[in-house]
């Protein structure tokens, strides 16, 4: 089959989705598919933030017309306009829960949220809908997205499926690596606390900071460090903490710098009110960190291959962690493996297409 998987951002592993569109187009090749990662980027200059969905949309429809006919189109959802639904089997394969971030930026800001008025995110939450009407199937990123879709919208639930991200295979080994060399850590030694995130309001980053100045006062030796926060952060972080070092800040990080960094502290924290997946989920606990995660993203997916690696936050005052290595993740890597991520997803895309029908 010919399959074409859309990324809105450009196709560098930097960026989350454009990372798990080029490894699932890799995997389907793998199986025998000629798969493609694709992304309208770079757009036209001077593309203003509200116009930036329609120029994806006009941008997916010209590819289409070059480069098509493909038998299947997996593209997230506000690109997938009565144009694109006409071009194969088409799938609307959910990257972020974009109507529970519109929701969460009304909360935050009311009249507008990260960058978006109420009016425009209303544009922005149709189009979604109207992706998800037109779509033959509805991929939902993990259980906890799943279950609020069969919900919200029980009319599609014939065309729900559930699907997982992973991190690279090439990634996975240098996390493995890592895990078994951690080695125990000192009594008298503070706990070295990461988080790994945008700095935006979905994150938890008000929440993560109150943790932060709290625990500080509390427990003198602990480490704090923020990485892949851009340089916003510098502004809401206690000047006092960063100043005396116990307050880091990694405003960005390359891919190779990853393994380097998880092996470097004792525990993961995770914060978001509201999360597509959190691939730093996976990053961090493929490393041997035990997590301290809010109720969100793939925790439902997780918890059960991780035992008590995954821990509600915020952690005690004095959190007993792991003495050592953790035991290789078996069940896990069964799931959370791109071979057995594509298998599954070439099993639904097989079923839908023999079974014919269109959205709706």
């Amino acid at each position: 089959m010919r399959i074409l998987v859309v990324s809105h951002p450009p196709l560098a592993p930097e960026h989350g989705a454009a990372q798990v569109a080029l490894q699932l187009a890799a995997a389907l090749a793998e199986r025998g598919h000629e798969a493609r990662a694709w992304s309208p980027e770079p757009l036209p200059a001077g593309t203003r933030w509200w116009e930036l969905w329609r120029r994806q949309r006009q941008a997916l429809e010209r590819h289409l017309t070059e480069a098509g006919p493909f038998d299947v189109v997996d593209t997230p959802a506000h690109s997938l306009g009565p144009r694109v639904a006409r071009a194969g089997l088409v799938v609307a394969r959910n990257v972020q829960p974009e109507l529970l971030y519109l929701a969460e930026a009304r909360r935050a800001q009311p009249g507008r949220g990260s960058g978006v008025s109420l009016p425009h995110g209303g544009v922005i939450a149709a189009a979604v809908r109207g992706g998800w009407r037109r779509a033959r199937l509805i991929f939902c990123q993990g259980s906890r997205e799943l279950a609020w879709m069969r919900r919200r919208f029980p009319r599609w639930a014939g065309k729900l499926r559930r699907w997982v991200p992973a991190p690279p295979a090439a990634e996975q080994a240098a996390f493995a690596a890592v895990r078994r060399a951690r080695r125990p850590r000192r009594p008298e030694a503070g706990v070295r606390y990461l988080w790994l995130g945008r700095w935006v309001a979905h994150k938890g980053t008000g929440r993560l900071l109150a943790f932060v100045r709290e625990r500080a006062a509390q427990r003198p030796a602990d480490t704090f460090t923020l990485a892949g926060c851009g340089p916003a952060a510098a502004r809401d972080c206690p000047a006092e903490l960063l100043a005396s070092g116990r307050l880091r800040l990694v405003p960005a990080y390359r891919r190779d710098e990853l393994p380097a960094l998880l092996a470097g502290h004792d525990a993961g924290l995770f914060t978001s009110t509201v999360e597509g997946w959190g691939l730093a989920l996976n990053e961090m606990l493929e490393s041997g960190l035990p997590v301290f995660t809010t109720a969100a993203g793939g925790v439902d997916d997780l918890a059960p291959l991780w035992g008590d690696r995954l821990r509600p936050f915020p952690p005690p005052p004095d959190p007993a962690l792991p003495a050592g290595p953790a035991p290789e993740p078996v069940a896990y890597l069964r799931e959370f493996s791109w071979p057995a991520i594509a298998a599954r997803y070439e099993a639904d895309i097989l079923a839908a297409a023999a079974a014919g029908g269109g959205g709706g």
